[in-house]
């Protein structure tokens, strides 16, 4: 749960935020693997998604942790994140149906943040590793927020996903890493040939994002909104490109449908804003027209 400044309770977290998108979509079936606490919040969580067309049937149920719950601070519209620990989603643990989703999945979405403890991080890898081995596009979005960030995770999620994508600070911070250094592009492209990328995407707020695919790099522009905060849009712009994957569209096709639905949750508050009338089908007709 994301708790706001107003002291108002939303249900978040990447994952979260992405299958919740990807539903709205309707790309076929959707599904969260995460673990909830035995509590009213977890309650809440397991009927929203139940309402939202998000398959719920992997979320676990802890007995001794509570669901996860977040304090989100905004100033101008940025967030930042004090992240509960330990929480129930710290515990999950592999199973025979999480197992079973991810060797059936066309497409699995994985971050680095419910890697910080070790029962979570080898049930992500090797669901990860199975989705893969199935077949599966692994989309790596590295979602970092301090202090959780550790190199080794970041190193093994940057080698084990098939599409990268991240946003600007968190460029910066793994250039960092490696050492290196240079304008937002100089960085982008570092990093593609750094870890043998085929397929990566920047985002950069109101500056748009760059994508590369194939050996081909171009940039998207934002689609211009009033912005309310920006939680959750990022994620939005990943459920697309997820959805866009599962059903074989190319990025180049993806991007604008992409840019058009982050551009609405900014102006929105929360993560996982009500849809208008509208939005849906004019998203799914611009990933459905001819390439």
């Amino acid at each position: 749960m994301d708790v706001l400044p107003s002291g108002e309770e939303r249900c978040g977290g990447a994952p979260a935020n992405v299958a919740f998108h990807a539903a709205i979509l309707g790309s076929g079936d959707v599904g969260l693997v995460s673990r909830i606490g035995d509590d009213a919040r977890g309650n809440e969580i397991r009927g929203l998604f139940q309402s939202a067309g998000v398959g719920a049937e992997w979320l676990q149920v802890d007995a001794s942790q509570p669901t996860g719950s977040v304090q989100v601070s905004l100033r101008d519209g940025v967030p930042s994140y004090l992240i509960d620990m330990p929480a129930a989603w710290d515990f999950i643990e592999p199973s025979e149906e999480n197992c079973g989703a991810a060797e059936k999945a066309s497409v699995v979405v994985f971050g680095t943040l419910a890697q910080r403890y070790p029962v979570s991080r080898g049930t992500i890898r090797l669901l990860v590793e199975r989705a893969r081995a199935s077949g599966a596009v692994a989309i790596a979005d590295l979602n970092l927020r301090a202090p959780f960030i550790d190199e080794e995770v970041i190193a093994w999620t940057l080698r084990h996903g098939d599409l990268l994508k991240l946003n600007r600070e968190e460029l910066v911070l793994v250039s960092n890493m490696l050492g290196a250094a240079g304008d937002t592009v100089t960085l982008f492209d570092g990093l593609v040939r750094e870890f043998g990328l085929s397929r990566a995407v920047l985002t950069c707020g109101a500056e748009g994002a760059w994508f590369f695919d194939a050996g081909r790099k171009w940039h998207q522009p934002a689609v211009a909104a009033p912005v309310v905060d920006t939680v959750g849009a990022g994620d939005a712009f990943t459920a697309v490109l997820a959805a866009a994957l599962a059903e074989n569209v190319p990025l180049a096709h993806a991007a604008p449908a992409a840019a058009e639905v982050a551009s609405y949750v900014v102006s929105q508050p929360g993560a996982m804003p009500v849809w208008p009338e509208g939005l849906r089908e004019r998203v799914r007709n611009m990933l459905d027209a001819p390439a």
